[in-house]
């Protein structure tokens, strides 16, 4: 058999060999044939599978999601009902990321209003709920008047 091994493929396709074998594990290549020495062997049809597998990973697709287009690539010779396919898969995950971006843009607004609270001079004596410590406790803390900079004390 003169097949490729599992590192020409991972060369040509991006993938660790470790991914490649997760994949054929999760049953999203058929497993590889197996030289008289007993490594792997594979053929092009591997690589093109596993390119389109990365390709889809690349859009955030989850396995479940790779495995409906793998299945529908190869149950339809007709573009259009693959293609409405992909379609409907990607669509689906382009809301998904916008809505956790959207939740990550408000995590990351709500991250530097704390951080600037928290790069302020602090309070002397022991922490209360007037001082920047509380900007963890969920409620909303001024900061101070009068700040016009924000510095670091050094411990």
């Amino acid at each position: 058999m003169s097949g490729m091994r599992i590192s020409e493929v991972a060369r040509r396709t991006g993938l660790a060999s470790s991914t490649i074998r997760f994949y054929e594990a999760e049953g999203l290549i058929a497993p590889a044939d197996r030289d008289a020495n007993g490594y792997r062997s594979y053929d092009e049809a591997d690589v093109q599978r596993l390119s389109f597998i990365a390709g889809a990973k690349q859009l955030d697709l989850g396995l479940a999601e790779v495995r409906q287009l793998l299945s529908a690539r190869e149950d339809s010779e007709r573009c259009e009902h693959v293609q409405r396919q992909m379609h409907d898969v990607v669509a689906r995950r382009l809301v998904d990321t916008e809505a956790r971006i959207a939740d990550l843009t408000r995590v990351a607004e709500e991250l530097r209003r704390t951080e600037e609270r928290l790069a302020g001079p602090p309070m002397r004596g022991t922490c209360s709920d007037a001082c920047a410590c509380a900007a963890l406790s969920g409620e909303p803390v001024p900061v101070p008047a009068g700040v016009t900079t924000l510095t670091v004390l050094p411990r």
